[in-house]
């Protein structure tokens, strides 16, 4: 639950709440949810009825509404969920946490964020030097296409002990050996890195603090996650939004974590679920009693409460 401190949100309009509270949500034109820890429990989890239900109500042909999911995931680690709400080209995305944009008009990439190759280098040296630490490099083709719910724009490669290369990464992608990759074609829009131990993790921070070009964040386990610098998830809304003609004031945006921080800062509305992180919550304008899944139904419901009360005087 978000505790109330100084700097902390408000909670979000109750039933018995002032109907005024209600009219900064009837302008909402679009709704970004983070993925893991907002949406969704676990990557496998089946979304309920009422969430699926609400996103149709909300969304799609003759509606002001745009929904779209803002995630650190890779286009195949949404699919499961995506999939549930009608598919990939239903819904844009903002994926590997802002470094690639995807949206239905496109059928494809509108946008991408790369690691430049020398910085990519620099971190293959560094791993090459650091027995026991692997490194997941992940591309993403800017010209493919989503022609179904099954094509592909993105690859990942291993570098470390062959022995330790899984066959598939945590999203699910199927793991390629380092030396398949083509580094004139293949843009790198992201990469992870996982250490042995905790004191090999601080030695690998130290050492990448030294490339330029890239941002560097750890989760607070063995994983390092490495984007290109100043990609996030609000400059990838930012994009979808320019492109959509919308602007952040009408952005409704819901998270839980750190790599939430720059949306939730960044959007007109935002609010934080239940048990999410200190930056997050301050980050917030509103906070949700509830935790992931129950926490959108909220939302959902409340945004559609404010368009009965206050859409047609909106449009007026």
């Amino acid at each position: 639950m978000c505790s109330l401190l100084i700097n902390d949100p408000r909670p979000l309009p109750g039933a018995l709440s002032n109907p005024s509270d209600l009219i900064a949500f009837a302008e909402v034109k679009l709704i970004a949810f983070d993925l893991d820890g907002t949406l969704i429990s676990t990557p496998s989890q089946v979304l309920g009825e009422r969430v699926k239900s609400l996103f149709n109500l909300l969304s799609g042909p003759g509606k002001n509404i745009r929904l779209t999911l803002a995630t650190g995931r890779t286009l195949t680690g949404v699919k499961p969920t995506i999939t549930q709400l009608g598919g990939i080209k239903k819904f844009p995305l903002v994926l590997y946490n802002g470094s690639v944009v995807v949206e239905p008009e496109s059928e494809g990439v509108f946008a991408r964020a790369l690691i430049a190759n020398s910085s990519v280098a620099e971190i293959v040296e560094i791993v090459s030097l650091l027995p026991g630490v692997s490194l997941f490099l992940y591309a993403v083709d800017a010209d493919a296409k989503l022609v179904s719910d099954e094509s592909t724009i993105e690859s990942v490669f291993y570098l470390g002990d062959s022995n330790r290369m899984p066959e598939k990464d945590f999203n699910g992608m199927p793991v390629r050996p380092y030396a398949e990759i083509k580094m004139s074609t293949d843009g790198v829009v992201a990469a992870l890195l996982t250490a042995s131990s905790a004191e090999q993790q601080v030695t690998l921070l130290a050492a990448l603090s030294d490339i330029s070009g890239i941002s560097v964040t750890s989760s607070g386990s063995a994983y390092i996650e490495i984007r290109p610098e100043f990609s996030s998830k609000a400059r990838g809304l930012e994009i979808l939004c320019k492109r959509y003609g919308i602007s952040a004031q009408n952005v409704l945006a819901v998270g839980d974590n750190d790599n939430d921080v720059e949306l939730l800062s960044w959007a007109g509305l935002s609010v934080c679920v239940r048990n999410s992180s200190a930056a997050a919550r301050s980050a917030s304008k509103f906070y949700s009693n509830h935790g992931a899944g129950n926490a959108a139904i909220e939302v959902l419901e409340i945004v559609r409460r404010a368009q009965r009360l206050f859409g047609k005087a909106r449009k007026a």
